[in-house]
């Protein structure tokens, strides 16, 4: 499926919507069971499940292999876990990633004038598809992609750019979410399915993901302190405004870990890092979270080299039932990225900073079971970058931002896999093979090199 998708069908299933491909170069194909036309609503709810769908799926549970976070064991994820990325094995969540762009821009046409508020939160579920799309793969179509049926070679724009658009992108959607009530001819409700039409939640994501991504400017000549704190003022300021993922008891509503660990059993499990890292303060409560007990042996890892099923699955914090829900963009990575800033200033309060997202951290994962208060326990004279980073891997698990912040810091310092068919945690995706096939500007980098952001 090529990344120029029409819309040819939308299938409504209790709060989830099922999306479809196109037929390349045809007229734009109707379903004869579905309606010709479009509500914002619908569209609203169909990228905000495609998004959802895109950051609890693969691209986020083969970074958590590659940081050593879960062990690829069987499957399709041993591949992933010894270094080898076939391009075929990301056709799927390219095209998903930009069915979903396609959509926004949908929307954007259709009803974007006319209702500033559906704009303004598409412009933020924009920021989130391209922001993972080119975190994961670099330099990405955007300037020229998803212009019509017959445009199948836009050109690759720079990762520096992508990443200017999208904190213009953001600019725009807050500016357009701060409008007043009677700018919109049409308001969202239950259509958004993370925070049922109230913008000021939206807002303040926005300025939580501007934060991220003037932070992922860390090595480059754009990045300034003082603009990602004052994003990080106006961000998200408790755990009851994080980004969660929205699910149901159907089927087709299921958290995508949860569905994973029960069809591909045994596939990706504890990694052994992972699990002694947290061993070393025995009374860290979210080990317990995060993996169930493996027969009476408690909570075990596997290795990456050798790895075994003999080793835990994951626990309640990502896989508790069908509905739970998986973090976005949430408060607890704001604060350990406020802590990275403090601590690359030399500001003696990032100490006190990293205790506080270690205790969030702590609170979230175990639903306030367990404060943390015993671990965190960070001077001035040990806070560091290299100490920030390393507490928010073991606090972000689920999530693709400790690939992210591995590539760009360095850290964790994991040890490379010595059965991986390369010398070196792979730095990028590779160009997936449709991508590669049907566009002659896709580029062809080596997996093993880096994205723009990276060191």
């Amino acid at each position: 499926m090529n990344r120029y998708i029409k819309i040819i069908a939308f299938l409504a299933l209790g709060v989830s919507l099922g999306l479809s491909g196109c037929k390349r170069g045809d007229s734009l194909y109707i379903s004869p069971n579905q309606p010709a036309e479009v509500t914002p609503a619908l569209l609203l709810t169909a990228i905000e499940v495609s998004t959802a769908n895109s950051y609890e799926g693969n691209l986020v549970k083969n970074a958590s292999i590659l940081m050593q976070q879960n062990t690829g064991v069987t499957g399709q994820a041993l591949p992933i876990n010894n270094y080898i990325l076939a391009e075929n094995e990301f056709d799927n969540q390219w095209a998903q990633l930009y069915q979903a762009l396609y959509n926004c821009k949908d929307l954007q046409t259709r009803y974007g004038a006319a209702n500033p508020y559906y704009s303004g939160i598409t412009d933020v579920m924009f920021a989130l598809n391209l922001g993972i799309a080119t975190d994961m793969w670099g330099d990405v179509p955007y300037s020229e992609a998803l212009q019509g049926q017959d445009n199948y070679m836009a050109k690759y724009d720079s990762q520096e750019d992508v990443m200017k658009a999208i904190l213009s992108m953001l600019d725009d959607g807050i500016a357009k979410m701060q409008m007043a009530a009677d700018a919109n001819e049409l308001m969202p409700g239950s259509d958004d399915l993370f925070f049922n039409g109230d913008v000021s939640k939206w807002i303040k994501v926005a300025y939580s993901l501007k934060a991220r991504y003037q932070n992922r400017l860390s090595n480059t000549s754009l990045y300034s302190a003082a603009d990602v704190l004052a994003s990080l003022a106006n961000g998200i300021s408790s755990s009851d405004e994080d980004l969660i993922t929205v699910h149901g008891v159907a089927s087709t509503e299921f958290n995508q870990w949860y569905d994973f660990q029960n069809n591909r059993e045994g596939y990706i499990l504890a990694s052994s890092t992972y699990v002694d890292s947290f061993m070393l303060r025995p009374t860290d409560e979210r080990l317990g979270a995060y993996f169930a007990e493996y027969d009476t042996l408690g909570i075990v890892g596997t290795s990456m080299d050798n790895p075994v099923p003999e080793a835990s699955a994951w626990g309640d914090y990502l896989s508790g039932s069908s509905s739970t829900g998986i973090r976005i963009v949430s408060f607890t990575e704001m604060k350990f990225i406020e802590a990275e800033v403090k601590a690359r200033q030399n500001d003696p309060t990032a100490a006190d900073v990293l205790n506080d997202a270690i205790k969030e951290s702590c609170s979230t994962v175990t639903n306030g079971a367990y404060d943390g208060a015993d671990i965190a326990i960070y001077t001035t004279a040990n806070t560091d970058v290299s100490r920030v980073i390393y507490e928010k891997w073991l606090a972000l698990f689920g999530s693709a931002e400790p690939y992210n912040d591995y590539r760009r810091t360095g850290f964790p310092a994991l040890s490379i896999n010595p059965s991986g068919r390369i010398n070196v945690i792979p730095k990028r995706y590779p160009t997936p093979q449709n991508e590669r096939v049907s566009n002659p500007n896709a580029p062809i980098p080596l997996i093993t090199d880096k994205v723009w952001f990276a060191l």
